[in-house]
């Protein structure tokens, strides 16, 4: 009997769960369905701004203000479509005629709000791809005003490591920081923003630092997720996911003062396979939300958000330069010593790699590896692990300089990523995804250099996950050429390494 009661409730809180996320979809300004069966009356064009006009681009003609019905009986032109506001930059959507003999479900991946649109045969010979578009407008700067300085700090989630978040088909989805969480979040915030009434003086940690100074405003921004659930659907071949977000954005003054508060809501679908895709596409649409709210503007452009500057003279660390080994049979035979350079860096909200670059204990990693986190616990084997001081930090470049207390310990020689050749093997070491993984040793080649958001990547196809973050990527002079930094979560094969030579300049590491 307890178990038919069971059943009963969770069969009516999923009810409840859909009905709830379909009505969020109807009166959210981000997301609208429209179904019927008189589908050829034209396409129905809305923006999160209303009085928005729409002008058709081939001859500047106007069709009206957002929203409005859009109703070319002929249908014989596609329409592209021009919206514009003042103070908002302007947008553009191509909707094309199509043939009616058959119904399509449309699932955009929604990354600029474009909605999910449910279509049905009419029986009309041709009529337009979408019922109704959803065209989301960013405000920008006013006409002679100017941008208030911000930070943009990293999200802060409030979820509890194993929670269930939702259901991939029939099996629960539960939060792992490591796999979910990502730096990039921060950094897209960061770009979105430009243009716009927000200018952002740091990204993540200190997106604008250098080894040499720093420039960053008085009033922080802190993204804090609340809330998220996933929920996996499927039409025909396609995967997505039934998302929702409660998110609030904090804007904080000298890191302490609460200046303005904003909090939202975002339901969608999202046609993408990859959960940091989604969550992504979520924080973007609560942004967009966030830059067009004034109340919260006015509070936070009324404080003082001076923009300091601090210069501080570089420091050098001097270290003695590590010979290559012997390696007369090849790399094969001294991959065992190899491995004993590379440690585990853990801390409480997950873990990552590091490389022991001198026999006193300094060792390298990535700065996203231990970025808000004091108390490090370096792994050096299975019996062995020591505290790590944080000697120098490099977020900009993302590299970390760490230091334990330890003697005589065997360290890699650092070679020369200027000299290295496409298509030469190299091997990565490192600890992916769990610690019980601690030194796993994966092969591949040089795959190419990569320019990624400004800076250069070596790029590989050598097999690493999260946690192998700064490990060592070697060549077969047993010579550390990268740093294992990231890696394409939407396609197998391609992850990047920083060019050991950037990390020893950017960490103003002197070799004797």
């Amino acid at each position: 009997m307890k178990e038919k009661v069971k059943t009963m409730v969770n069969r009516k809180n999923n009810i409840l769960f859909v009905l709830a996320f379909v009505v969020s979809l109807l009166f959210s300004n981000c997301a609208t369905i429209f179904e019927g069966k008189n589908n050829n009356k034209g396409v129905y064009i809305q923006s999160n701004i209303n009085g928005a006009t729409v002008y058709n681009s081939d001859g500047r003609t106007e069709f009206g203000k957002t929203p409005l019905l859009i109703n070319d009986k002929t249908k014989k032109k596609d329409l592209n479509l021009l919206i514009e506001k003042e103070n908002y930059q302007t947008a553009q959507q191509k909707i094309e005629v199509i043939s009616a003999n058959k119904g399509f479900l449309f699932l955009d991946a929604m990354l600029l709000c474009i909605p999910c649109i449910v279509d049905v045969a009419t029986g009309a010979l041709e009529k337009y791809e979408f019922d109704s578009v959803m065209i989301p407008l960013k405000r920008i700067i006013e006409k002679d005003g100017k941008p208030t300085a911000i930070n943009v700090d990293n999200v802060v989630w409030k979820i509890k490591e194993g929670q269930t978040i939702g259901k991939e088909m029939k099996t629960d989805i539960y939060f792992k920081k490591n796999s979910i969480d990502s730096r990039q979040y921060s950094e897209n915030i960061c770009l979105e923003m430009e243009g716009t009434r927000y200018e952002s003086q740091k990204c993540g940690e200190n997106k604008k630092n250098s080894s040499y100074g720093i420039n960053y405003s008085n009033i922080t921004l802190i993204p804090i997720i609340n809330n998220i659930y996933l929920k996996e659907i499927k039409y025909r071949s396609d995967y997505s996911y039934a998302s929702q977000i409660t998110i609030d954005w904090i804007f904080l003054q000298n890191e302490k003062d609460t200046v303005a508060v904003f909090n939202d809501k975002v339901a969608m679908i999202v046609s993408s396979s990859e959960k940091r895709k989604v969550i992504n596409a979520l924080i973007n649409i609560s942004l967009y939300n966030l830059l067009d709210d004034d109340n919260t503007f006015n509070k936070v452009s009324s404080q003082k958000s001076t923009n300091l500057q601090k210069e501080v003279k570089p420091q050098f660390i001097s270290i003695e330069k590590i010979k290559s080994p012997t390696l007369s049979n090849g790399l094969t035979p001294v991959i065992k010593q190899l491995v004993k350079s590379v440690v585990t860096i853990a801390h409480k909200e997950g873990h990552g790699s590091g490389f022991v670059i001198s026999s006193d204990g300094y060792i390298i990693t990535n700065y996203h590896v231990i970025e808000n986190n004091q108390n490090l616990v370096v792994q050096i084997n299975e019996k062995l692990s020591l505290k790590a001081e944080v000697i120098k930090t490099n977020p900009e470049y993302d590299l970390a300089l760490l230091k334990i207390d330890a003697k005589d310990l065997t360290a890699l020689a650092l070679g020369n990523s200027e000299k290295i050749e496409i298509g030469e093997e190299v091997i990565a070491i490192g600890t992916p995804v769990e610690l019980s993984y601690g030194q796993t040793v994966s092969k591949g080649i040089v795959s190419g250099k990569r320019k990624l958001e400004e800076h250069v990547y070596i790029q590989t196809d050598a097999s690493v996950n999260a946690g192998n973050s700064g490990g060592p990527l070697i060549n077969q002079n047993a010579e550390v050429i990268g740093i294992v930094s990231r890696k394409r979560y939407d396609k197998e094969g391609i992850a990047f390494a920083i060019p050991i030579n950037e990390a020893i300049e950017k960490l103003n590491i002197i070799q004797k």
